[in-house]
């Protein structure tokens, strides 16, 4: 009997050995804490103040970033075709109060992905940065696993109209932060996906950044990395900002040049030159006029009509003398 119990309780260790090995050891990934903190820090080194930490904000920012995980459909138009301030205001931020907010999302496996790299364009470094002049005073944000290794981050800034940061804030105009600054339309959900360029002759390519686009977005649909893009446009490390209708290089090319079209003329082939044709012309009949042509002897082989008029006299008489011969003999 107790090596009946010795085999189970060996057979169960076994199998809880096996359990302990077969299960994936997950590193403890990025939180919406530690994604306010980085945008805070960065908001920071470039002489912005912090906003404050809001639970609601962090509450619309984590059910938008678990409803793409769930429904696979990134952006910034949620549930129900919401927008982000319609998801903040679900949470009862403002007390129903009028609100406004602002929200990046992103792809990535790190915080700095996204931060650096899916939001360097001017519109999402916009948002972090409040340099539309908005004055948010309150930040959230929202983190889920693919589950691949890489993550789904939501940034949300807000503030409640009227409510706007005062005091000795700095922004990005440099006015004075008591003169209001009329907010600018939020174009953060203009996106643009990225459409490869066809290389040039020498195999070179070249983008032109569009609305939307980042570094990140960039380098993934031409299949280099960050920093292979970084190097190519020698930007610094740590450089994020690009803008609509910069070109960055993606492929350096050979430099061959083009071979120089040149066109030749086609001479035409040489066809006979027409000659002059002799055309039949029926004959013409001349018409008889009141003058009367007289042809000479050498001419007509015709007797002349006073040869004839002699000829017929000469017979007259010839026949004349023979009747006459005739009726003298008769009697």
């Amino acid at each position: 009997m107790k090596i009946l119990k010795l085999l189970i309780l060996l057979g169960v260790t076994i199998a809880y050995s096996a359990s302990i090995l077969t299960t994936p050891i997950h590193a403890n990934g990025p939180t919406a804490n530690d994604l306010v903190a980085a945008v805070n820090a960065y908001r920071a080194a470039n002489g912005y103040y912090t906003m404050n930490s809001h639970t609601l904000v962090f509450q619309a920012a984590q059910t938008h970033a678990e409803w793409i995980v769930e429904t696979g459909q990134g952006g910034h138009i949620g549930a129900g075709g919401s927008d982000e301030t319609v998801r903040v205001s679900w949470t009862g931020y403002g007390n129903g109060a009028q609100i406004q907010c602002d929200e990046n999302w992103a792809s990535g496996r790190t915080i700095d992905d996204a931060l650096y790299s899916a939001w360097s364009d001017w519109t999402h470094q916009e948002v972090m940065l409040n340099q539309w002049g908005n004055l948010y005073t309150d930040i959230g944000g929202g983190v889920a696993e693919w589950g691949d290794g890489s993550y789904v981050f939501i940034l949300n800034v807000c503030k409640v109209i009227g409510q706007e940061a005062s005091g000795d804030v700095p922004n990005t105009n440099n006015e004075s932060p008591a003169i209001a600054i009329p907010p600018t339309p939020d174009y953060s959900n203009y996106i643009f996906s990225v459409v490869k360029a066809t290389p040039q002759y020498d195999e070179t390519v070249t983008h032109v950044v569009q609305y939307g686009q980042s570094l990140l977005s960039i380098a993934d649909a031409y299949g280099i990395t960050v920093e292979e893009l970084r190097t190519l446009n020698e930007f610094a490390p740590d450089f994020t900002s690009i803008w609509p209708d910069d070109v960055l290089i993606i492929k350096v090319g050979t430099g061959k040049t083009a071979p120089i079209e040149t066109t030749t003329a086609e001479i035409p082939p040489k066809t006979a030159t027409p000659t002059a044709t002799a055309t039949m012309q029926a004959p013409t009949t001349a018409q008889p006029t009141a003058t009367v042509i007289t042809e000479t002897k050498a001419n007509n082989k015709q007797p002349s009509l006073t040869a004839e008029l002699l000829l017929v006299i000469f017979a007259g008489l010839g026949l004349v003398i023979m009747i006459v011969v005739s009726t003298i003999k008769d009697q």
